[in-house]
């Protein structure tokens, strides 16, 4: 079973305009609503590729029975925790001419130490031992919650004996790793690395030095995105590279999310860490060819997947002797 996380769910509203002009009037060419949060949209993405997730989190509000009633009649199952308030929105402003896009994030409302303390109880209940789990946290952490409730949900899963994976920015790792918490995957794109080792990285060298920093530190898996740079793995298989496909982009948005959905599918599958970024580079590509934050198929999935060309970098990493 692979159990998703989001403590801070959205609503993501995608505008596109043709050009953005800062300080001007810009004229919307089109607008969409979708669900979000990093750890639904994975969950989103698992089930499109044929793979039964549990979605789990806070749900705050009338919108978050919205985003609840939503997954639940994609058919993906749910265990959420409804709070008060109301689930923030987040805005998405996509340049068709440049496909950048400026994404303006709110924090989202208060959660109380009682909403945590039931999540923790039902997550507990859900995991399986020996390895049968993935609990997957990935986004922000709402107001009212310590970051270092990242850290208290992966010890947790190990004393359930469950596999972990984190994709979140630099301050909740940050937290994590000073609490004495290590995921058993660690996924982040080449901005979060950056602000978490304090440093630019702007090129593939620089992601695969980055990758074996956080490696040395006691991760035992570590894969930073690059966006059209592609992605590196550092892996106890090998450290690998992941070539970018060169698709027609629509937006972005989520596709670190689906990429991370790819790769726990593939891993679950048993496919191995090649295969696994094969099929993880070839969802986020797929979500690049669709709309907003509405992620992609997986018909485009399967057939970009051919097209990915996965590397073994020259220098494996050696497994550090505490992790």
């Amino acid at each position: 079973m692979i159990i998703t996380v989001t403590l801070n769910p959205a609503i993501d509203q995608t505008i596109e305009i043709d050009r953005l002009i800062e300080g001007d009037t810009n004229r919307v060419a089109a607008i969409r609503w979708d669900i979000g949060g990093k750890g639904i949209n994975v969950a989103r993405m698992l089930k499109e590729l044929g793979y039964e997730p549990l979605a789990s989190g806070f749900a705050p509000g009338d919108l978050g029975r919205m985003i609840e009633d939503s997954l639940v009649d994609a058919g993906i199952g749910c265990e959420f925790i409804f709070v008060p308030g109301e689930t923030r929105t987040n805005i998405t402003i996509l340049d068709r001419e440049t496909h950048r896009d400026t994404v303006l994030a709110a924090s989202g409302p208060r959660v109380t130490q009682h909403a945590v303390s039931l999540l923790r109880t039902r997550l507990n209940r859900r995991l399986r031992p020996h390895g049968e789990s993935w609990l997957v946290l990935a986004g922000s952490i709402p107001p009212g919650c310590d970051p270092a409730l990242y850290a208290d949900l992966l010890g947790m899963a190990a004393e359930r004996g469950a596999y972990s994976a984190v994709d979140a920015d630099g301050e909740v790792v940050a937290a994590i790793l000073s609490g004495g918490a290590a995921p058993d995957l660690l996924k982040l794109n080449e901005h979060e690395a950056g602000r978490l080792l304090g440093r630019t990285i702007d090129d593939e060298a620089g992601a695969i030095e980055a990758a074996r920093t956080l490696r040395s530190w006691g991760l035992t898996q570590v894969v930073i995105t690059r966006g059209g740079g592609g992605a590196v793995a550092i892996t106890p298989e090998g450290d690998f590279r992941a070539g970018a496909l060169d698709v027609e982009v629509r937006s972005a948005v989520g596709a670190g999310d689906a990429f991370l959905a790819g790769l726990i599918f593939g891993l679950v599958r048993g496919r191995g860490w090649a295969a696994s970024l094969a099929t993880a580079t070839a969802s986020g590509a797929a979500a690049c060819l669709a709309p907003g934050t509405s992620l992609g198929r997986a018909a485009d999935a399967r057939r970009l997947e051919a097209q990915v060309r996965v590397e073994a970098l020259r220098e494996p990493t050696p497994h550090p002797a505490h992790a």
